[in-house]
Order: C-alpha cells, then structure tokens, then sequence
C-alpha cells in the first residue's frame, strides 16, 4: 500500500502538539539559544532527533519545526517499495511467445503517525532584532525506536500467521491470498526498517526473519501452479479468444485445455455508437470471470470499458481492440492477486 499521507499527518501532528506539549516547552528569550545554529546540550543528537523551524508567527515556526523533523524521516519511508520484472513477448513464424519473468508490484504507506508520536516542540526563541521566531522540535530515539520496533513485531507474528495459513490451506486461491498478504506484510516490515536505521545510530535497526525474495519466489510459484482454463462465453468480439489467451500466458498461467482448477470466462459486449462530428464510436465491455471449476462457485469478476473512434466502424472497432488486449495483458496477474485477496479476506 506511495506515501502521500504523510504531510496530512504532520499537520495533524503539529496542531496536536501546539494545542497540548508545547505548552511545557521552553520559551527562550534574550540571548540566541545554542540550538538555534547548532547542536542543543539539552536535546544532543546522540539521544534526540531535532528539527527546526522559523517564521514571523510562533505558531507557524513550530509548524514548520514539526515537519522539519519529520523530513528526517521522509526520505526513508516516501519511497515506494516495489518488487519488479518485466514479461516480453516476441513474435515468431507469426506466433506470439513470451519470456516469464514475474511482476509484482506493491506501494506501501505507513502509518507515520505512529512513528512520530512522542514528538514535540521543546523550546522556541524570538530573535527581537528581526521579530524572527525560532522553534526546535524533538524526537526521542529511544521512544521512537520502542514505536517502530513494536510494529514491526505486529507485522511479523501477522506474517507468520499468514505463511500458516500459505501451507496448510487445501483451497489454492485462499493459500496465495495468504501467501500474497504475508508478501505484502514484509514490504511494509523493510519500509519500517529503514525508517529504524535512521532512528538507531548504529544503522542496525531489526533485521527480518523472512528474505523479500523467497516470499516473492513462493507467492508467483503458486501463481504458476495454478490450473485455470479459459473460455469464451457471449461476446461481440470475434478475437476475445486470442486476447483472454494472451493474457493469462503473460501472466504466467497459460490457459490449459485438460483438468483445471478454475475457470477464467471471458465475455464482451460492442455497442456501435454511430457517427459524431465526422467520427464513428463504438463502446466495448469486456467481463472476465473466475469460476471454480468444479462447483461453479464465482471467485472474482472484473471488467473493462472502452471507447474508441475512426473513420470507419471497422477500424474503430479494431483500435479498440488493441485497447483491450493491452489493458488485459497489463491487468490480468493484479486481477487474479485481487481475486486471491478479497476470497481471503
């Protein structure tokens, strides 16, 4: 789950602690504090995390200490943690093949509040010659650290149950709906990692139990293990064959003609929309759904729309065409995951 979350949770960290700490803090006055240009002997680096802040307002300038301070760890944990490989396909005696290498693409976002808490502004000075304020927020690192640590114990018993769940369920898309949720556990886990390094000065933090590689490796050999064959039910396209076809081949589990465990049906509905300012249109749908194969039990359902328009209905219908085995292509191993994930859920 790109974090974006986190200047929302500054602002609502900064009103929190204007309107309760900092009433306890320090209000310097006279000579400049030694923290206003340089290390603070009260708030030393080697026990706090500090940041600055400085405006025309005294509110405003423990605002921006407070986001200052969260800055320190912005870099670490606004990042994306995302497990990549491509799939190519290739053309060869008019026959498309492809390269499986697994894609799995995850954004986390973790809860900064959490990692923030504890923090406040400690002290805040008014420079006179210049009607400047000064504020200085701080961080406990062994608060901070004892936060984070304890979410990443959560996020660990939380795995370990999932990877049981993994093994010893019968049913093979609840076992990668476990699989696939204790993958996405640990990615949240190393974001949290990073963010502990910071905090830890050793840059030690809390090593994982679990590699990122061989959960990634257990939940796509499950992704090939499963057998799902695919078939075309009502449809207004003639090629909705050849594209559900494509799609499950690039998503690493070709469409299999004999015993299955599932059944991938796909179905279309083309609406010739006519003529319009010199154009023609035509709207399409495309409707996969995830069948159990032997009792018919619907796992999933997912569905495409598109629009395209030429000059004539028959390249109009051909552009959309192209639409539809792209996004299909793209899409079909996140709709199968999604799939796994809301039947475990």
């Amino acid at each position: 789950m790109v974090i974006r979350k986190i200047w929302l949770v500054v602002f609502i960290v900064a009103l929190a602690a204007c309107k309760s700490q900092v009433v306890n803090g320090k209000d310097s006055s006279g000579k400049q504090p030694d923290w206003v240009s340089g290390e603070s002997f009260d708030y030393p680096h080697s026990a706090y995390i500090v940041g600055k802040g400085s405006a025309s307002n005294r509110e405003t300038a423990k605002t921006r200490a407070l986001a200052n301070l969260s800055k320190t760890f912005e870099l670490k944990i606004q990042e994306e943690s995302t497990a990549l490989s491509d799939v190519h396909s290739q053309v060869v005696n008019g026959k498309e093949s492809y390269t499986k290498d697994s894609r799995l693409t995850r954004n986390i976002t973790i809860e900064t509040d959490k990692v923030l808490e504890g923090a406040r502004v400690a002290e805040t000075w008014l420079d006179k010659s210049v009607q400047e304020h000064h504020a200085m927020a701080v961080l406990g690192r062994s608060q901070a650290g004892k936060n984070i640590r304890q979410q990443i114990n959560e996020l660990d018993q939380s795995t370990s149950t999932e990877l049981s769940r993994a093994k010893s369920g019968s049913d093979k898309l609840l076992a990668m709906a476990a699989m696939n949720q204790a993958f996405n556990l640990q990615l949240q886990r190393q974001t949290l990692q990073k963010t502990l390094k910071v905090i830890d000065l050793k840059g030690v933090g809390k090593p994982a139990k679990w590699n990122l590689a061989d959960l990634r490796g257990d939940l796509e050999n499950q992704l090939l293990a499963l057998k799902i064959a695919g078939s075309v039910g009502s449809s207004d396209i003639n090629n909705l064959q050849r594209l559900l076809k494509g799609a499950m081949s690039k998503a690493g589990f070709p469409a299999v003609n004999g015993s299955a465990d599932f059944k991938m049906i796909a179905s279309s509905k083309l609406t010739d929309v006519g003529m319009r300012s010199g154009w023609y249109w035509v709207r399409g749908k495309i409707t996969v759904k995830l069948v159990e194969a032997n009792s018919g039990k619907v796992r999933g359902t997912h569905t495409w729309s598109f629009k395209t328009s030429a000059n004539s209905k028959d390249v109009a219908v051909s552009r959309l065409v192209t639409k539809a085995d792209k996004a299909m292509k793209n899409d079909m191993k996140n709709i199968v995951l999604d799939f796994a994930t809301s039947v475990g859920s």
